[in-house]
């Protein structure tokens, strides 16, 4: 029977496209195969961000990357990982938003690996995977008339009060070009006055992203006017209390690295 439950686990591996994910160096670690149970060890569960702009400034080529980005990052995730996953908003906070936050399936017994707790892990990937196409839709953006990353911080920042002390990383695939009623970044048409972010510090209008490790994808450098807006994210996520380093501020990597900031 133990036989004959680790052959299942494995053929439904192969079926959903994904690995079992049970050999060494992956999260599951090694495995004595079918349901044996062998004692594990792990780092403490993250909270995984992705936030997504797909303003017509972005071209389908780039969601398609961030979509492929995406998935090889969730197969990543560990029992206990939470996920959750934003589009920006367009205009402000008054938008609902479009988001999603669900969490791995947590092993039966957390110090012990059994094999159907490596298959409802590879089952929950599969659906997230497929439940984020819609984020990365390049189809009917035509509506989309702005894009407020600043709002959007805000939801991110409710994400961290709601995951348990989890280490954070955020993932936002854009421009870093906010677009919005006040602020427009796209030709520095509307930047930020300078203590603009001092003055909303000192308001306490800024979210609380206090240990928040930011990773951003699809922002160019290789201009004055990409360094001008560069800088001013630098001091914004200081002063929220993120971490923004310049190796993570960046336009096209090969892979998401699971833990950024060290």
């Amino acid at each position: 029977m133990v036989a004959r439950v680790g052959r299942s686990a494995f053929l439904f591996s192969l079926v959903v496209g994904l690995p079992l994910l049970v050999a060494c160096g992956t999260p599951e670690g090694t495995a004595a195969g079918g349901d044996e149970a062998t004692e594990i060890t792990r780092s403490p569960p993250q909270l995984v961000v992705f936030a997504y702009d797909r303003s017509t400034s972005i071209s389908g080529h780039q969601l398609d990357i961030a979509r492929q980005l995406t998935n090889e990052r969730i197969r990543k995730l560990d029992h206990g990982d939470r996920i959750a996953a934003h589009q920006l908003l367009q205009l402000s906070l008054e938008e609902p938003p479009l988001r999603w936050t669900q969490d791995v399936p947590a092993r039966e017994f957390q110090d012990q690996m059994m094999a159907r707790d490596s298959v409802s892990r590879v089952r929950f990937l599969r659906d997230a995977q497929d439940y984020l196409i819609a984020f990365t839709d390049s189809v009917g953006r035509e509506d989309i008339n702005g894009t407020d990353i600043l709002s959007t911080l805000h939801d991110v920042a409710a994400d961290m009060r709601a995951a348990s002390g989890r280490e954070t990383v955020l993932y936002i695939f854009s421009d870093m070009l906010q677009s919005n009623r006040t602020i427009d970044m796209e030709g520095l048409s509307a930047m930020p006055p300078a203590d603009w972010v001092s003055r909303r510090k000192a308001a306490g209008t800024l979210p609380d992203l206090s240990g928040l490790c930011v990773v951003a994808i699809g922002a160019r450098v290789d201009t004055d006017a990409a360094q001008r807006v560069k800088r001013f994210w630098d001091e914004y996520f200081e002063a929220t209390g993120a971490r923004l380093e310049d190796a993570n501020y960046m336009l096209r990597p090969v892979m998401l690295p699971e833990h950024p900031c060290g």
